[in-house]
């Protein structure tokens, strides 16, 4: 299956609201409608944290004169051939099927995710976070280049979920599978671009503070391990997190390709997250 390129209706929808259509049926029938299930994934996997108390008119409503100009660029970044491209490459060094690919907008809340749609995982793109040009300053936008960090990432991500039959939502996972998720996926890319990806989207002296008190760290988001649900995830996974949730996952899987080698990165991907915890004790 190819990238669905569910931005192209979105655009086309504002487009149409841009020259005097109203707003919400243009978007209901030119991009919900087609879209539904995509739509009604991103509904299931955050819930209001993503969704205005109006739903989606709401956030369609309140948005879409920034998501008209953030997409309006998104064709120029041939993130079709991109995507193609890269998963193709991804498909022998994973197991099983690679999930749906929907290049589509995530309202502004990341350039990339992992969403249910259908119950499944499936990654997403939202194509208004990509800019030809990201302006200087905390990292927002992201150039449509570094697809090529998150396309592995996010797709760590669903086979994990597949193997471990994990639900696709934050709002269903525990503190500790969510940390194991992104320890997998961070290390699964740095392994295969030969970076540390980490260090490309957290802010320099955020991840410096976090190398400098590591133990602690760790130490402070165990105390939550057990805890679930979107408060956890907001609380460890937010920008202006004091422990970050990104760190402590790569922290803990770091330990784990440290004891037993780089090789062991497949058994890593699909291994239960206390199983981890109990090989590095």
């Amino acid at each position: 299956m190819g990238a669905l390129p569910v931005y192209r209706d979105v655009l086309l929808a504002l487009e149409a609201a841009a020259r005097g259509a109203p707003l919400w049926p243009a978007f209901h029938d030119m991009a919900y409608r087609p879209h539904r299930a995509y739509f009604d994934g991103l509904a299931e996997t955050y819930g209001p944290a993503l969704l205005d108390p109006g739903g989606l008119p709401g956030t369609v409503s309140r948005l879409a004169p920034a998501l008209h100009r953030a997409l309006r660029p998104a064709p120029s970044y041939d993130m079709e051939r991109r995507a193609g491209e890269i998963l193709d490459a991804l498909r022998p060094l994973l197991p099983g099927p690679l999930p749906p690919l929907y290049l589509a907008t995530l309202f502004f809340a990341a350039p990339a995710a992992t969403i249910a749609v259908g119950g499944r995982p499936a990654i997403a793109l939202g194509l208004e976070r990509f800019s030809p040009a990201p302006p200087p300053g905390p990292k927002y936008w992201y150039h449509p280049d570094e697809v090529v960090e998150m396309l592995p990432h996010e797709a760590a991500h669903a086979v994990r979920m597949e193997a471990l039959g994990l639900p696709p939502t934050p709002r269903r996972l525990t503190l500790l599978d969510m940390v194991m998720l992104e320890g997998t996926a961070l290390l699964f890319t740095d392994l295969l671009l030969g970076r540390e990806t980490l260090a490309t989207f957290m802010d320099p002296l955020r991840l410096a503070w976090h190398r400098a008190h590591d133990a602690e760290a760790v130490a402070a988001a165990a105390r939550d391990f057990g805890a679930a649900g979107m408060p956890v995830f907001l609380r460890y996974f937010s920008r202006e997190a004091p422990i970050s949730g990104y760190w402590v996952g790569y922290s803990l899987c770091r330990r784990y390709l440290d004891r037993f080698g780089t090789g062991a990165m497949p058994e890593l991907l699909c291994l239960p997250s206390v199983e981890i915890l109990r090989r590095i004790a």
